[in-house]
């Protein structure tokens, strides 16, 4: 937008016709301007323009990054061996029929698993996405119902609503039932681990989900 007549802003376009000329000189601007206040000299209306242009560009960007970033899932901690041995990651996933079940019972998953089951599954695949980049040999990807964890923990005398329970329960699923755990990725023609029934490269694979 042009700025009014008289203005820094305004000077700095005349005869310029913007484009690379008018960005250079705006640069030069602000160098001065930053230059000018580290050697303690008193700004001048022009050093005042551009500093205050800087701000507020500055400000519209964090603005438009905050909105951006809002509507992505948010990360959460994975474990991985701070040692440069081999490790396999492994992601716990509820199927759909018992999701609502497993947020009732553990209020402290709300904030990790996210509103619904669509934005837990996207969580699901930036945890495996994140084993993977960790260095892991293998990623699984363990779909559990919620009687089956109950039994286990009752059968081991542990608590089921410990975090602790469900990292065990899918190691102990991944060792004694390696057919109810799925190689992460899967092909990218192959069904989606999600249980979408839809191809993993249209489906959870799909670029805009990573």
């Amino acid at each position: 937008m042009p700025g009014r007549p008289g203005t820094p802003a305004a000077r700095e376009n005349e005869g310029t016709g913007g484009g690379e000329a008018a960005r250079l000189r705006r640069g030069l601007r602000i160098s001065r301007a930053l230059l000018r206040r580290d050697l303690g000299l008193e700004p001048t209306d022009d050093d005042l323009a551009a500093e205050s242009e800087t701000d507020a560009e500055l400000r519209q960007f964090g603005e438009e990054l905050d909105r951006a970033l809002s509507g992505l899932p948010s990360g959460r901690p994975v474990e991985v061996p701070e040692d440069t041995a081999a490790f396999d990651g492994i992601v716990l996933r509820w199927v759909r029929e018992d999701f609502a079940a497993v947020r009732t019972r553990c209020p402290e998953s709300t904030d990790s698993y996210g509103d619904d089951y669509i934005a837990y599954i996207q969580r699901l695949q930036t945890d495996a996405r994140t084993y993977a980049e960790a260095g892991a040999a293998r990623v699984h990807i363990v779909s559990a119902t919620l009687a089956a964890y109950e039994e286990f923990a009752v059968r081991e005398g542990r608590d089921a609503d410990n975090p602790d329970t469900r990292r065990e329960f899918s190691r102990h699923v991944v060792r004694a039932h390696p057919d109810e755990s799925l190689a992460w990725p899967p092909p990218r023609n192959g069904p989606c681990w999600c249980d979408s029934r839809r191809k993993y490269k249209k489906c959870c694979g799909a670029p805009a989900r990573n």
